[in-house]
């Protein structure tokens, strides 16, 4: 019986928890976004607006980092080698904030799948983790 009850439960909350979720997030959804950002799975994690954020860049660390201005939320990239051409492999370690978490992980492979110099902006993807970033042109941060 209490089973049966627990079943149940699942089978009522289950919809609404999968309605939170985006039910796929693919490249080609993460190519139509322009600003400066970050999308893990789908989610916006962090986007950039130049009124309340700021970004930087550590070219001794290859690092990018973009935060609000109180660095409450913020996401970080550092690379094995700065990305900057179409279709360059790169690895890199991430760590960025959620609504109430830290999260990092090492070792994740991006591709350059765009750059635009007009716009100074570099979009990352990676396709195993449904992680997507747009980056500013380093060299315009120097």
């Amino acid at each position: 019986m209490q089973r049966t009850g627990r079943f149940i439960l699942a089978a009522l909350i289950l919809p609404y928890i999968q309605a939170c979720m985006p039910a796929s997030f693919y490249e080609e959804d993460f190519a139509g976004k322009g600003e400066i950002s970050l999308y893990v799975r789908g989610m916006l994690q962090l986007e950039y607006s130049p009124e309340t954020h700021q970004f930087g860049f550590n070219p001794a660390g290859n690092e990018i980092r973009v935060s609000d201005d109180n660095m409450a939320d913020y996401f970080i990239l550092a690379f094995d080698e700065m990305p900057s051409e179409e279709g360059q492999t790169v690895t890199a370690s991430i760590e960025y904030t959620t609504s109430d978490d830290i999260r990092s992980k090492d070792g994740i492979e991006f591709r350059v799948t765009k750059t635009d110099l007009a716009e100074g902006k570099i979009w990352l993807w990676n396709a195993r983790g449904k992680i997507g970033a747009v980056i500013p042109v380093p060299e315009r941060l120097e």
